[in-house]
């Protein structure tokens, strides 16, 4: 694999991001924002628990897996259309799939658990590991082991990387508009992800499989 996943990390971890005046950080082509995992994971939690028994369950979780296909259009995408990836990135990749090991490497240096690929078929599956994610070790922090899957965030991530490889194409850059969403995971040659471990429900670790319905 030409992919240096040490080095990547080394890289974004050394970039120095740093608020600005709006306590925006203005990086890869983004604007993105640093603050604790508890805010996101409470919030998404307290919507999720609020659901159970309700018989909308599967809504709740719907809509939280949405928020997850949300940030991977935003910002994976533009992650993989910005300068800093064109500087640390783009010069190791030789194939399409280095693509996906490529931001994977990215990823791994936000702090959000440790992702490895498991197994990628081109165009047909991704399986990706988790160790520690910070979704599972807030949930277990904070509350009994779960009946539930709760990486909602990655299980919508997972799907959107796929979604942006190969039901787009983010090698070509695109502009990330909504339309442009609407075609990649709205229509019927989207991917779907599922959680089938889980630390959250006593797992070793969290694994995520994006597929075709």
């Amino acid at each position: 694999m030409a992919i240096d996943e040490k080095s990547i990390v080394e890289a974004v971890s050394g970039l120095g991001f740093k608020g600005n005046e709006e306590g925006l950080i203005p990086a890869f082509g983004l604007h993105l924002t640093t603050h604790f995992a508890d805010y996101y994971n409470r919030s998404s939690f307290a919507v999720a628990r609020a659901m159970e028994g309700s018989g909308l369950e599967d809504d709740a979780r719907a809509l939280l897996v949405e928020a997850g296909h949300i940030c991977a259009f935003n910002t994976f995408g533009g992650i993989m259309k910005s300068a800093e990836w064109d500087a640390v990135v783009a010069p190791m990749i030789k194939t399409r799939e280095d693509w996906l090991h490529g931001i994977v490497a990215v990823i791994n240096a936000f702090g959000w658990g440790k992702w490895h690929i498991e197994r990628l078929d081109p165009g047909v599956e991704l399986k990706i590991r988790i160790e520690n994610s910070y979704e599972c070790t807030g949930w277990l922090r904070d509350y009994p082991v779960s009946k539930f899957a709760r990486c909602y965030l990655a299980t919508g991530g997972v799907a959107g990387l796929m979604n942006l490889m190969y039901v787009g194409d983010i090698t070509t850059r695109p502009e990330l508009t909504e339309a442009y969403y609407v075609e990649l995971f709205r229509g019927g040659d989207a991917f779907h992800a599922v959680e089938t471990s889980c630390m959250a429900r006593g797992d070793a670790h969290c694994e995520l499989k994006a597929a075709k319905s």
